[in-house]
Formats: structure tokens, C-alpha cells, sequence
């Protein structure tokens, strides 16, 4: 009974209990204009332009490479897991690209798994971890159960995508892809943005932003993504156009050593210090509200 009303209150979570309207488009309208740095996911691609503009080119190409090669979609989801997207899954991908072009679908990828070793499949995909090559090989199995569940569709993508919009997140373990091992709410929420549904995967630089920029701390995965679909509600935004606002943000602002004093601890500190309220709201842009409430 605890584990159910725990995941109807994530359910229910609402991220207006907390902040206002107000503030969270402010908060998004200054995150947006930020540029994107070195370290943000896109940089490579987009350069140093603002990362509302760099997160919606993103966002309207999200899907095209894995309709195309959704072989390459199982690989990009199952390498991210808690790795440096830009230092370990994008450069594996491009070189799987560059030496596999005609790598396409589901069985091809089984085919591989299943001419190569273990160790030799290391070296195909760049990466040695036998949880994660268990979890690539239990996932290419589950499609062929899919296959059965979702009988018209067309392709792979296509099978992927209608499992994505039907499945339910606060009955994950129950689902077939869910009671995977070694698949957690993130991986389950990145292989349904993969295949096309409009969501969110609530990953370390989605979480750090909504606690440091929205005054959200140590949200569990369930309310971290009702949180993400409310801001995109407020905005009139998709909801995988505001992760990929927050993911950019937080690895372009989090995730090295000259910016590891974030705008909570700045306020922190200038509170002890004695500044008013007024004055920080002018040199960090946050409201009056949200610095109030930061402890």
C-alpha cells in the first residue's frame, strides 16, 4: 500500500504547490537566453548560440536519424545510462554510422550480436559492460514480444512508438520493456523520446536544473517528469522541447569546474552575508519568491 500512494502522489505532483506561473516562465526565459558552451549537449552541432534557439533546432529533429536507423536508437539509449553523452555515446555512434552504413534495423542489429562474441562486440559499440550488453540483448528479445502486442506496425520504428505512447510510467515494472533488468525510469523515458513520444527523461542535468533554477530539490524520477510536463503545459511548449532546454542548460552550466558554485549556493552565500533580497534578485535574476525560498 505505501509503494501505490507513493506513486499516486507522484503522479498527482504539481510544481505550482512551489513556485508561480510567473516565476517559472522568468526562470525559463532567462535559462533560454543563456548560450550554450563546450561542455552542453549540441554545442558540437549548434556552436555558442542561445539555447532556446539550439533546443528547438533539436527538438525538431530529435526523431529523424532513428526513423530512419532505429538499430542506432537501441544503441544511443542503452550507451547513455549514466555515461557522458558527449566524451561516450555520441562519438561511438558516429563511428557505428561511419563503419556500418547500412545498419538499419532490429534483426540486423541481432545479427551482429549474435555473429560477434562478447568481446568483440566491446569493440563494435566502444564500450565494455556486460550489464549494458545483457540489457541491449533482453531489449532486442522484448521486441519480438511487441511485435505481437502492436501486429500493424510497419517497422521498427513504428513498433517502438506505439509501445512508447501506450505505455504507463507509474506501472513500469509491470510493462515489457519495464521489467527489464537494468532499465530505471530514465532509460525507459529516453527509449519513448527515442521512438517519438512527446516526454521527458529525468536525468542528473534535468534535476539540477529544476532544483537550482526552480527551487525543486532532490525530486524523485516520477515527480521530476510531472514537474518537466507542467512547465512545458505553462509555456505552451512540448514537453521534449523543455528537457532539451534543461539538459542544455545543465551541461552547459553544471558540468565543469569553473561553474561548480551554482546560483543556489551564490544566494546562499549572499544571504549570510547580509544582502538583501532585492539586490540578489538583480544580480542572479531570480525572483524575490524564489529566493525566499531557498533555505
Amino acid at each position: 500500500m505505501g509503494s501505490y500512494k507513493k506513486k499516486m502522489s507522484d503522479k498527482y505532483f504539481d510544481i505550482l504547490a512551489y513556485t508561480t506561473e510567473n516565476e517559472i516562465l522568468s526562470r525559463l526565459e532567462y535559462i533560454g537566453n543563456q548560450s550554450l558552451t563546450p561542455t552542453g549537449h549540441g554545442f558540437e552541432t549548434f556552436g555558442a548560440i542561445p539555447i532556446r534557439e539550439s533546443a528547438e533546432k533539436s527538438t525538431s529533429t530529435y526523431t529523424d536519424k532513428n526513423k530512419e536507423k532505429p538499430a542506432l536508437g537501441l544503441i544511443d539509449v542503452v550507451l547513455a545510462a549514466n555515461r557522458n553523452y558527449n566524451k561516450v555515446v555520441e562519438p561511438n555512434l558516429k563511428r557505428i554510422e561511419a563503419n556500418y552504413e547500412e545498419l538499419r534495423t532490429f534483426q540486423e542489429l541481432s545479427e551482429i550480436l549474435e555473429t560477434k562474441t562478447q568481446q568483440e562486440f566491446y569493440s563494435f559499440w566502444g564500450h565494455k559492460d556486460e550489464k549494458k550488453y545483457k540489457t541491449l540483448k533482453d531489449l532486442l528479445t522484448k521486441t519480438k514480444t511487441l511485435r505481437d502486442l502492436y501486429p500493424t506496425a510497419k517497422d521498427d520504428y513504428d513498433l517502438m512508438n506505439q509501445w512508447g505512447q501506450k505505455a504507463d510510467l507509474f506501472d513500469y515494472k509491470h510493462d515489457v520493456i519495464g521489467s527489464i533488468p537494468n532499465i530505471a525510469v530514465a532509460t525507459f523515458q529516453h527509449l519513448r523520446m527515442v521512438f517519438g513520444v512527446d516526454t521527458i527523461k529525468p536525468d542528473q542535468r534535468v534535476k539540477e536544473v529544476l532544483d537550482y533554477e526552480f527551487g525543486l530539490s532532490k525530486l524523485p524520477d516520477e515527480k521530476a517528469i510531472k514537474a518537466v510536463e507542467k512547465i512545458a503545459s505553462i509555456a505552451k511548449m512540448k514537453v521534449i522541447a523543455i528537457d532539451q532546454i534543461l539538459v542544455q542548460y545543465g551541461s552547459s552550466y553544471y558540468n565543469q569546474s569553473a561553474n561548480k558554485v551554482t546560483t543556489k549556493q551564490i544566494v546562499r552565500n549572499l544571504k549570510e552575508l547580509g544582502v538583501d533580497n532585492e539586490t540578489i534578485s538583480k544580480a542572479t535574476y531570480l525572483t524575490l519568491g524564489q529566493i525566499e525560498r531557498l533555505k
